[in-house]
């Protein structure tokens, strides 16, 4: 497993890709470096008015966002949005640190002009939709979470077993226990709703 130095990398790859920004009059930032058990995140912005780029590094490049305003969307959804993703080189693949940073300067020079030049309400309405697609994946992982920290699972099991030996007044009382009726199984729903006409 290669030995990366993340900081010196990181700092490599801004002077490759500041010279592009700087051509179109974006102002670069470091955020502060950011800590937890994967280890240290550096990230960078590149700001022109409204618009902004937004880079984090790990062990090599990792998320890229661009925002206009409160809108924003990741490189590889943007991409494919604007139907250029097979001609994009960003995420690299390569088993390296710095590989990240060429394929995005490719990126940035070839494919993404109408992020540079287009029309706002453009970029906005392809932020909009990932955006809300985000939201709702958010709902769905926090549910799913929720979920599995009751003892829904056991419930639906012991629901099954009872449905079984015909204890059926015990299931519809396990059905009034259920907290996420929308993760029910078909078979599920169809035991409680048999349970229901037969108790």
């Amino acid at each position: 497993m290669p030995r990366y130095n993340k900081q010196q990398d990181f700092e490599g790859g801004l002077a490759q890709l500041a010279p592009f920004f700087d051509s179109l009059g974006y102002s670069m930032s470091r955020l502060e470096p950011y800590r937890d058990k994967e280890g240290t995140f550096y990230s960078a912005r590149f700001v022109r008015r409204s618009r902004s780029i937004q880079f984090t590094h790990l062990y090599s490049l990792g998320p890229v966002l661009y925002a206009i305003r409160k809108f924003s969307v990741e490189h590889s959804e943007y991409t494919k949005a604007l139907g250029v993703s097979s001609a994009a080189q960003f995420p690299s693949f390569a088993d390296d640190s710095i590989s990240g940073y060429p394929a995005l300067l490719h990126d940035l020079q070839t494919v993404l002009s109408p992020f540079f030049t287009g029309p706002e309400e453009d970029f906005i309405a392809i932020a909009s939709r990932y955006m809300e697609q985000q939201r709702q994946q958010d709902a769905r992982d926090t549910r799913e979470l929720s979920y599995h920290s009751t003892q829904e699972p056991r419930l639906k099991a012991r629901a099954r077993e009872l449905f079984f030996q015909g204890r059926y007044e015990e299931v519809v009382r396990l059905e009034s226990q259920i907290r996420f009726p929308e993760l029910l199984t078909d078979s599920e729903r169809q035991i409680f709703a048999l349970a229901r006409k037969r108790q």
